[in-house]
């Protein structure tokens, strides 16, 4: 099974199986000084998995600091792959305030192991030239 993350501005998932997405692939977010930290946005999953692969199964995303604390409560969900294999998606939409300016990392677990992993780091905007 493969399984990969990204954050975005804004997504929704589609019943034939496809999402869309509005400014994907989020990487920073730029709040100045004395402003709240503040991420709303929505995080996209996408998973591949084989005929052996079908059924339920467990996900999990978990957004750590630098140091490896968590700053939001743990995400769990299932989802399920198509018999004979295929793709699924979770979607969904969030808002999150980070403690403070620095980087953060959003972890996907699939039933208990690592998949994949985001990066997004909050910081003040650079000065305009």
């Amino acid at each position: 099974m493969k399984a990969w993350i990204l954050l975005a501005d804004a997504a929704s998932a589609h019943p034939d199986g496809t999402f869309s997405l509005l400014r994907g692939g989020i990487t920073e977010l730029n709040v100045p000084r004395g402003q709240p930290l503040a991420f709303q946005g929505a995080f996209v999953v996408r998973v591949f998995g084989s005929i052996g692969d079908a059924g339920p199964h467990e996900l999990a995303i978990r957004v750590t600091s630098e140091d490896g604390k968590s700053v939001a409560p743990n995400l769990q969900g299932n989802f399920n792959i198509p018999p004979g294999g295929g793709a699924t998606q979770v979607v969904a939409s969030f808002n999150l305030i980070f403690p403070a300016y620095g980087r953060y990392t959003f972890f996907l677990t699939i039933d208990r192991q690592q998949a994949d992993s985001w990066e997004i780091k909050a910081q003040e905007p650079s000065p305009t030239r």
